[in-house]
């Protein structure tokens, strides 16, 4: 646990007005779980890690790539040539950032089939918070029935080109996410960071406000939490906040009915990888993969590294990568198709 009262470390920000011995000792004995440490998850992690939140859980499903390097501040350059898992890059980032917290990464899939159990039951135990750093429409709902459910405030965020959007959801309080928005958007209809690309100064504005929301809270003073949500255009100067005041929907299937919809659904077998040519399968029957094993066998069809929590390479006669994660999931870079991604899967892994 971060240490709280008399600490230099956190001198300056306890010289504000509102940041009494109390204040500092409510943060320490914190836990904020960000899912996703991208554009949005690195600069906010970072930040609460500087300011002293006591744990620290990081969910992220990806391997860092050079793409990402413009706008995710906890990678490098050889974290990069490496492809290494995003969260054990920034859980060792963030550990050398404050020592004095404690940061538990988790590599894995924020999915329907693992999302309860991976709030609930993680070394670090329940979280005092959600954070989005999502990339994907479907997880930012899971986030939300989450929230509702075990009444967890949830910081919503979202950056693409050079617009962002932000606000926080306090249950029992107030609206939830589907009172705004009850359905996500079709698939193809929104843009993504690979069509529309990302303007790095709008993730991190976006990223500043999730973890400034996110301290006040945690500290103690929810009643400062914002009750808008707020919407900008870098680019343009454009700004707008909305009032969310009034916007629970007493008819909403989430909060208004206690439905929890996106939670309860069956997986999706196969999710694409924003930003890359890649799909991610899951497996039918969740189990743990003895990848010293499953290394050895795919090395007969290419060059293929056990990298202690995944086993990655490429296929000798056949235009694709595939990284395996020890519970089962694969990613196959060099497919935007489901179909085909399916059955290299099924053709070198098993079904």
């Amino acid at each position: 646990m971060a240490e709280s009262n008399a600490n230099p470390r956190y001198a300056r920000q306890r010289r504000l007005p509102f940041w009494d011995s109390t204040a500092q000792t409510n943060l320490a004995s914190s836990h904020a779980l960000i899912v996703g440490v991208g554009a949005l998850g690195c600069p906010c992690a970072d930040l609460l890690v500087r300011a002293g939140v006591g744990k620290l859980t990081i969910v992220d499903r990806d391997l860092v790539d050079v793409t990402n390097l413009h706008r995710q501040t906890l990678y490098t350059d050889d974290d990069a040539e490496r492809h290494r898992p995003k969260a054990i890059a920034a859980g060792e980032r963030l550990r050398a950032v404050n020592p004095q917290v404690e940061v538990h990464p988790v590599v894995a899939d924020f999915n329907s089939f693992d999302a309860e159990h991976l709030m609930l039951h993680e070394r670090l135990g329940k979280p005092d918070i959600l954070i989005d750093g999502c990339d994907n429409f479907e997880t930012r709902y899971i986030l939300n029935d989450l929230s509702v459910k075990h009444a967890i405030p949830y910081v919503y965020g979202g950056a693409i080109g050079t617009k962002g959007m932000a606000t926080v959801f306090l249950p029992p309080e107030g609206a939830c996410l589907r009172c705004l928005f009850p359905e996500p958007p079709a698939p193809g209809s929104q843009p993504t960071c690979e069509t529309a690309g990302v303007f790095a100064p709008v993730s991190s504005i976006i990223a500043s406000y999730q973890a400034s929301e996110a301290i006040k809270i945690l500290m103690g003073h929810r009643d400062r939490a914002m009750r808008s949500l707020l919407e900008f255009d870098l680019w343009e100067g454009q700004r707008r906040r909305i009032d969310l005041s009034g916007s629970r929907d007493p008819q909403c299937p989430c909060c208004g009915e206690g439905r929890f919809e996106f939670l309860d659904r069956d997986d999706e077998g196969t999710v694409s990888i924003c930003g890359k040519n890649a799909i991610q399968v899951n497996p039918q029957a969740r189990q743990r993969v003895d990848l010293a094993s499953l290394q050895r066998a795919l090395s007969m069809h290419g060059t293929f590294e056990h990298l202690g929590v995944l086993v990655k390479g490429c296929l000798r006669d056949e235009p694709y990568g595939l990284s395996v994660f020890h519970d089962g999931r694969a990613i196959i870079e060099g497919t935007d198709d489901p179909a085909i991604a399916r059955s290299v899967y099924s053709r070198y892994i098993g079904s």
